[in-house]
């Protein structure tokens, strides 16, 4: 009897001492900050953040640098407005709302010498497109033009010495010459939507077929447009695409004339091009505006400033 009690005392004993052997540990433990369940999720979801933040900020990087978009003349309240409300059902390209307040303004900037607007918005994609083609938009309920888009090779390109004599008014034609600092001023044009040059072998659909001649006197591709905003600043995107696509490249082209409220000649036009070896990614708005002439956009009248 006396034996099992001091084998009972002895395993009382060697119980105690193994708890209190696995207590100590604890007591270190107790000494060094406790990381549990929560606390391990919360610093993955802040690595997680951390490195979406780092993915976004390289994806901003490589896209800007893709773009390479020349935002320095760029107006943000413009830009970021224009493209809410610029197709406005029946009425065609149309600013509202906000629009008229900040289409002042940018008219405003224009006798500073300011002719353009860049953009870093677009809206086309030439991976979307696989042959040429033009896609018409036509007329509004007003008979003002309608944007165009095309898709454009070398094989549009063509000549201007085949260009022959145009006839058609659009909306707001009333031309007249002005006398501006010394020099005779023709102030309207006959502006193309798509190019003479670069709308070879097309027919009156848009479909590609060889043997026509150039968009010339077609109205659904003709809007009043400016001397100085056609010749002079219209021309430069325009030969960019024409070295484009001698050099055997392939674009998409939108060209949209921008009207305001029911005036019958458009404020300016929106260019967009995107090409398919991503060399040409453009998108600007250019002031339908004369140097030194003021101009009644609602009528399409015009004298010179005072």
């Amino acid at each position: 009897m006396a034996n099992r009690n001091s084998n009972s005392n002895n395993r009382r004993q060697t119980t105690k001492e193994n708890t209190n052997t696995r207590s100590t540990p604890a007591t270190n433990r107790a000494a060094r900050p406790v990381v549990g369940p929560n606390g391990k999720k919360e610093k993955s979801k802040l690595a997680f953040i951390k490195y979406l933040l780092l993915a976004a900020v390289l994806l901003i990087i490589i896209v800007a640098a893709r773009n390479n978009f020349d935002v320095q003349d760029t107006i943000d309240d413009f830009r970021y407005l224009t493209f809410l409300d610029l197709f406005s059902g029946d009425s065609g390209p149309t600013f509202s709302g906000d629009f008229y307040e900040k289409v002042n303004y940018l008219a405003l900037l224009y006798p500073e010498g300011r002719d353009v607007v860049y953009l870093d918005v677009i809206t086309i994609q030439a991976d979307d497109w696989e042959y040429e083609k033009m896609v018409i938009g036509g007329y509004d309920h007003l008979d003002r033009t309608l944007p165009i888009i095309a898709f454009l090779s070398e094989r549009n390109l063509g000549r201007s010495e085949s260009r022959g004599a145009q006839a058609h008014q659009p909306t707001g034609w009333q031309q007249n010459q002005l006398e501006v600092d010394g020099t005779n001023v023709w102030v309207k044009n006959r502006g193309h939507l798509i190019a003479f040059t670069l709308s070879f072998n097309f027919n009156a659909y848009g479909q590609f077929s060889y043997g026509y001649l150039g968009s010339d006197d077609d109205p659904v591709n003709l809007f009043t447009q400016t001397a100085h905003s056609n010749q002079n600043v219209m021309t430069i995107y325009e030969g960019q695409i024409r070295s484009l696509l001698a050099d055997g490249g392939e674009v998409v082209y939108k060209a949209a004339p921008v009207f305001r409220g029911d005036e019958l000649m458009a404020r300016g036009i929106w260019l967009q091009a995107a090409s398919t070896c991503g060399d040409l990614l453009f998108s600007v708005f250019i002031f339908n505006e004369q140097p030194g002439v003021v101009i009644d956009h609602a009528t399409g009248e015009n004298w010179v400033y005072q």
